[in-house]
């Protein structure tokens, strides 16, 4: 019985020391299938963050992209407009030569206007001979001829000008449209960009989550491996353990038997010598006393 109880104490530490490294390496697997797990969840997390990133700059670079839409037809429309008006403004030039040609005066007719008024200061104001004043009179009439003429071609200047800051205007509206046109294309482009640039991200991104669920499964399943063989351990090594148990309380019964059996020779031999009158040893005492316990 001892060889045999010897050997299943050593099979119960063989058991024991095998459940500790299988508890180590299980423990050691459900560390990596976590962090596997974590970091496929982590990913997941990313690549639904830059989705939503891509949605976000898709909308403004649309929003952009129709705002220069709108803002190309009114540069058009803008510079349709121009054409007339430079036309206009050719034709009223050529007009204006002519009218000045055919007139025959360069001056403006706020200076005939003045040469007038001096002359007829002087009429008024200065003693002269009849023929003098004849001959002032004579031209202060042609004079306001002129100014007629003038006037005729200082109106005509005030519409070429008119028509010359309507162009400028215009061109100038044109102008600050195509800057715009400028600016919000260049914000789509580099939204634009942005997009391609999340997007190559989220396809690595997404290899690495592949990657690191498989990883995942590969430690869940060693995980569950592992478990199963750390459940059979424990089965085996409690069944040593209930073996033990059973022959050292097999072993405790029967010392138990034989104590008892021992005192009951005992107890027997102080009971004769009770009866016999003899003497009582100490150790007869003893007996007595386990006996009445």
């Amino acid at each position: 019985m001892a060889s045999g109880y010897r050997e299943l104490v050593e099979e119960l530490n063989k058991h024991r020391s095998e459940v500790s490294k299988l508890k180590n390496s299980l423990n050691e697997l459900d560390r990596e299938k976590e962090f596997w797990f974590k970091k496929k969840q982590d990913l997941t997390a990313k690549i639904r963050e830059s989705i939503q990133k891509i949605k976000d700059s898709k909308t403004k670079r649309d929003s952009l992209t129709q705002e220069v839409k709108e803002l190309k037809s009114r540069r058009d429309n803008i510079n349709k407009g121009v054409s007339p008006k430079l036309k206009d403004f050719d034709n009223l030039k050529k007009e204006n030569i002519n009218l000045a040609k055919s007139f025959g005066t360069k001056e403006s007719s706020s200076k005939i206007r003045q040469n007038i008024e001096k002359m007829e200061f002087r009429i008024e104001t200065e003693p002269m001979s009849f023929d003098k004043e004849q001959a002032l009179m004579k031209k202060i009439k042609e004079l306001k001829r002129l100014y007629g003429d003038a006037r005729s071609v200082d109106e005509s200047n005030k519409k070429l000008n008119e028509i010359s800051d309507e162009i400028k205007k215009m061109k100038k509206e044109a102008n600050e449209v195509h800057k715009l046109i400028q600016d919000k294309a260049k914000q789509s482009q580099v939204l634009h960009e942005e997009i391609l640039k999340i997007s190559a991200e989220i396809d690595k991104m997404k290899v690495d989550e592949e990657g690191s669920f498989r990883k995942f499964l590969d430690f869940r399943k060693k995980f569950n491996e592992v478990n199963a063989q750390l459940k059979e351990k424990l089965k085996s090594m409690n069944g040593v353990k209930e073996q033990l148990d059973k022959m050292d309380f097999d072993r405790k019964e029967k010392r138990r038997l034989e104590q008892e059996s021992f005192l009951k020779s005992k107890e027997d031999a102080v009971n004769e010598k009770f009866r016999k009158g003899q003497k009582l040893t100490t150790e007869d005492l003893l007996v007595f006393q386990k006996v009445s316990k």
